[in-house]
C-alpha cells in the first residue's frame, strides 16, 4: 500500500503539458467538470468531458496500465450501485430478466449515473496523478482555505505516508513470528487484527507528537510556508480551461444531443 502511494507520488513529480499547467488552475477545472456531471443530466456533456480528460491522461505521460488500474479498482463501487437501477426505477418494462421486469426509465438513469461516476473517477486521478498532493493543498490555500486548515490537512498526508510505513512494519514482524492467518481460528484472527489496530494508533500518536515538536522547536507555526506556489496563470493554462468552459455552454444553449 505504501509502495502503491509512493508509485503515485512520483507519478505526479513527471514533467508533461498537463503536469505544468498551474495547480490551482488544475484544482478549479476538476471542480467544475465534477460540479457540471453532478447537477446536469445529459450524456452528451458527460461524453465530452469523458474525451477531454482521456486525451489529458494521453498528454501526461502517464503510465497508461497504472491509470486503467485505478480506475478499475473504484468502478465496482459506483457499477454495484447502477445495476440496481433499472429494476426498481420506471413504469416501461422493456424485460424480463428472471420474471423481474426491466424499466426503461431506469436502464436510462443508471447509464447516466454510471456516467457520472466515471467522468468524477477520471477527474480524480488525473488531478492526483499530475499535482502532488503538497501543491494541492497548497493551491486550495492560495484559492481562500484558510491557513489552519491547509496545515492540518498538509501534516495529514504526510502522517499517511508514516502511517502506510509503521503498518507494513507491524505486519512484517506479525508475520516473522510466525503468525499465519490461514492456521489459526478466526476469533484468534480478530484479537490479533484488534492488537495490530490499538499498537499503530498507539504509534502514530507517539510519531506524531514528535514530528509536532520537532517542527515547533525549528520555528514552524501556523503562518509558515511549507511550500509557496510562485506560479503564475499562463496563457497555456487559459488555453487549458476554455474547452472545459465551452463543453457545458455548447451542449446546452445549442442543445446539442449524441444520444
Amino acid at each position: 500500500m505504501h509502495g502503491d502511494i509512493y508509485l503515485i507520488e512520483l507519478e505526479s513529480m513527471k514533467n508533461s503539458p498537463i503536469h505544468n499547467i498551474d495547480p490551482r488552475v488544475k484544482l478549479i477545472s476538476i471542480l467544475f467538470i465534477i460540479l457540471c456531471s453532478s447537477l446536469f443530466n445529459n450524456l452528451t456533456m458527460m461524453t465530452f468531458f469523458e474525451v477531454y480528460l482521456i486525451m489529458s491522461l494521453l498528454l501526461s505521460n502517464l503510465s497508461l496500465k497504472m491509470t486503467i488500474l485505478r480506475i478499475l479498482m473504484i468502478l465496482p463501487f459506483g457499477i454495484f450501485i447502477v445495476l440496481f437501477q433499472p429494476f426498481i426505477r420506471g413504469e416501461t418494462v422493456i424485460y424480463s430478466l428472471f420474471g423481474i421486469p426491466v424499466f426503461l426509465e431506469g436502464l436510462n438513469f443508471g447509464i447516466l449515473l454510471f456516467a457520472k461516476f466515471f467522468v468524477s473517477i477520471t477527474c480524480i486521478v488525473l488531478l492526483s496523478s499530475t499535482t502532488p498532493t503538497f501543491k494541492v493543498v497548497e493551491a486550495l490555500k492560495k484559492l481562500g482555505l484558510p491557513a489552519f486548515m491547509s496545515m492540518i490537512l498538509g501534516l495529514m498526508i504526510r502522517y499517511l505516508y508514516l502511517i502506510f510505513e509503521n503498518m507494513q512494519k507491524l505486519l512484517l514482524s506479525h508475520k516473522s513470528r510466525g503468525q499465519n492467518h490461514k492456521k489459526v481460528s478466526y476469533k484468534l484472527q480478530i484479537k490479533n487484527i484488534g492488537n495490530l489496530i490499538g499498537t499503530l494508533f498507539v504509534k502514530s500518536y507517539e510519531q506524531g507528537e514528535r514530528t509536532y515538536f520537532a517542527m515547533l522547536s525549528r520555528g514552524y507555526s501556523e503562518n509558515s510556508n511549507i511550500c509557496e506556489l510562485n506560479y503564475k496563470i499562463s496563457i497555456y493554462d487559459i488555453i487549458y480551461t476554455v474547452p472545459i468552459i465551452l463543453i457545458p455552454i455548447l451542449v446546452l444553449f445549442y442543445n446539442i444531443n449524441l444520444f
